[in-house]
């Protein structure tokens, strides 16, 4: 049986583009294309498996409709709906195993939010304008495995540089779908956040925990990493998490750029999953470049990690407002909880003669947390950094006991 991409596009601007699409997969011996229309304006250049009409009907109106709107946006929003429908209806019956898409701005955001419909590990890749790099892609890809290639040239009629740009895709989404389907391991899985400033620490938890028989994941827990850790929990069979990185919390409350939203810290709690909590790396608050720092922060102690890490020090009143919050979000957990608590540093940054050095702040949240806590919550302090040999071990161990019981 041959492989079938779905290719999504608009007819109406992208016709010649995505028939060349078209048949470079079904020249390729052992797949096939099935080419979805998001057009909402003008009559597509070719017949499509599926048409305009029948994606605007899967979203409870009719093509016509949609192209009496005075605006695109609406047009767009009522094919995006019906496109996700479809492709999501496709997939489960096992019409597809890739998808692919060609488009500007807002081709590519209807086809992006149609593949963000769809599990991790499908294939997806997606040929797009500049636009979407200059608007940002973060957006675009969410917190799902979307490969995106900007085209350089736009998408606008075939020549050298767009035919090249679409035969390198084709050629891209054909290696995925082909690709060998990963194995699973049969190990129990244990989710992990971390940051680069706790990165010692987690590697050892990591190797401790996988000679013990575990599997274990990792997530940087720069915004987007603990939104996909928090969606993940959800719809994963895992058997605990450890926090090593909850600098997502402070960033959500004050205004920095790696907030993973207000429910970072609750879906294990939801679903009863034993976690092991830490204050690694909540003494950070995250920016880009130096001119994204806010003027309310150039006062602070501040770490230039790279040029696109731009890292103030969270201060004591900052700490305690943030202990109060984790305390609340782990109060409301329906599994087990322990926090382990370092008391000679919560990052890299944070030790003796290091620039972010502070243990009255550190103290701040120490007692925020403590004092906001409910007493059936374990709380340990371990004379050591959080990067130390003994406490990843603490970590490690306190794991493997809160597993056991």
């Amino acid at each position: 049986m041959k492989k079938t991409i779905l290719c999504i596009g608009t007819l109406d601007t992208k016709g010649p583009e995505l028939d060349y699409v078209k048949q470079l997969i079904d020249r390729k011996r052992g797949f096939r294309a099935l080419v979805m229309d998001i057009s909402s304006q003008e009559k597509a250049a070719f017949a499509a498996d599926i048409t305009a009409d029948e994606v605007a009907r899967a979203a409870g109106s009719t093509i016509e409709a949609v192209r009496a709107l005075p605006e695109s946006g609406p047009a767009a929003k009522i094919m995006t709906a019906g496109a996700i429908k479809i492709a999501t209806d496709l997939y489960r019956a096992g019409k597809f195993r890739g998808v692919i898409s060609i488009g500007g701005g807002m081709g590519s955001a209807v086809a992006s939010a149609v593949m963000k419909g769809l599990p991790i590990g499908v294939p997806k890749f997606m040929l797009s304008s500049q636009k979407i790099v200059q608007a940002g892609i973060r957006n675009y890809v969410g917190t799902k495995d979307i490969v995106v290639m900007p085209s350089v040239a736009d998408i606008a009629g075939l020549n050298r540089l767009t035919r090249g740009a679409l035969s390198t895709a084709v050629g891209a989404i054909i290696g995925m779908v082909g690709a060998a389907e990963a194995e699973e391991s049969g190990k129990p899985l244990v989710f992990m956040t971390m940051t680069g400033l706790s990165t010692g620490c987690g590697l050892r938890v990591k190797a401790s925990l996988e000679d013990r028989g575990f599997e274990v994941a990792i997530f940087h827990a720069i915004g987007v990493g603990g939104q996909t850790f928090e969606e993940l929990i959800k719809t994963n069979s895992v058997k605990g998490v450890i926090e090593l990185g909850l600098n997502e919390i402070g960033n959500e409350l004050f205004g920095g750029l790696a907030s993973a939203g207000p429910h970072r810290l609750e879906a294990a709690g939801e679903k009863g999953i034993p976690q092991i909590v830490t204050p690694g790396c909540i003494d950070i608050l995250n920016f880009l470049a130096p001119e994204t720092l806010p003027e309310r922060y150039k006062n602070s102690t501040i770490a230039y990690h790279n040029p696109q890490a731009t890292l103030p020090r969270v201060n004591a009143e900052e700490l305690r407002v943030i202990g109060k919050e984790v305390a609340r979000k782990l109060n409301r957990a329906s599994g087990p909880v322990r926090v382990l608590i370092p008391l000679r540093g919560f990052s890299s940054l944070d030790r003796v003669g290091n620039i972010f050095y502070d243990p009255a702040a550190d103290e701040a949240f120490i007692d925020s947390l403590k004092s906001s806590l409910n007493r059936a919550i374990t709380v340990k302090e371990i004379d050591a950094h959080i990067n130390d040999d003994e406490f990843a071990q603490a970590v490690a161990n306190e794991f493997l006991d809160i597993i056991e019981q």
